[in-house]
C-alpha cells in the first residue's frame, strides 16, 4: 500500500531548484532583491509542502523563476517581503491550477498574476487570489488589471 511519501521521489531535484533560485539573483540583485539560503531553503520546503497538499507533481522547474522573472520590478515588493511573497504567490499557482481545471497555462497564470499583483491589486496577494477565483465564475476579459469603472459603454 502506498503513502503519501510515496511521491517524494517524483518532487523536483532541491538542488537544481535551489540553483535556480539562487541564479535568479544576479537578476533580481538589479532591483535590490537577494534570496539567501534560509530563504530558498524555506522556499522549496513551502512548494514541497503545497505540491503534496494539492496532490501535484512538479515535472519542471515550477513558478518560482518566472514569477522572479515576472515581478521583480514590483513597485510593491521590497527585500522585507520578497521571499513572502514568492512562497505566498507559489501556493496561489498550485492551488489555483488544481482547482481551475488547468484554464491557463503556468506561463499565462503567471502573466495574469503578474498583471493582477501590478496592476488592479496594488501587490496584495489576497486580493490577487479573489480576482482568480473570481475568474472561475466570469468571462477570462473581465478580470484584467484595469478598474472596470474605467470602460467606457459602447454606442
Amino acid at each position: 500500500m502506498e503513502n503519501a511519501n510515496s511521491l517524494i521521489p517524483f518532487l523536483p531535484d532541491q538542488n537544481q531548484l535551489a540553483k535556480g533560485l539562487s541564479d535568479s539573483n544576479t537578476l533580481a540583485a538589479r532591483y535590490g532583491l537577494i534570496l539567501v539560503a534560509g530563504d530558498i531553503k524555506t522556499l522549496l520546503h513551502r512548494q514541497q509542502d503545497v505540491l503534496r497538499e494539492t496532490n501535484r507533481i512538479e515535472f519542471g522547474s515550477g513558478p518560482y523563476e518566472k514569477l522572479i522573472y515576472a515581478l521583480c520590478d514590483s513597485p510593491y515588493i521590497d527585500q522585507s517581503t520578497y521571499a513572502d511573497t514568492l512562497g505566498e504567490l507559489c501556493e496561489l499557482f498550485y492551488r489555483f491550477k488544481s482547482e481551475s481545471g488547468e484554464i491557463w497555462s503556468d506561463d499565462e497564470l503567471i502573466e495574469k498574476m503578474a498583471d493582477l499583483f501590478n496592476g488592479a491589486c496594488y501587490g496584495a496577494v489576497e486580493l490577487v487570489s479573489d480576482r482568480l477565483w473570481q475568474s472561475l465564475h466570469t468571462e477570462p476579459e473581465t478580470i484584467d488589471d484595469e478598474d472596470e469603472e474605467d470602460d467606457e459603454p459602447l454606442e
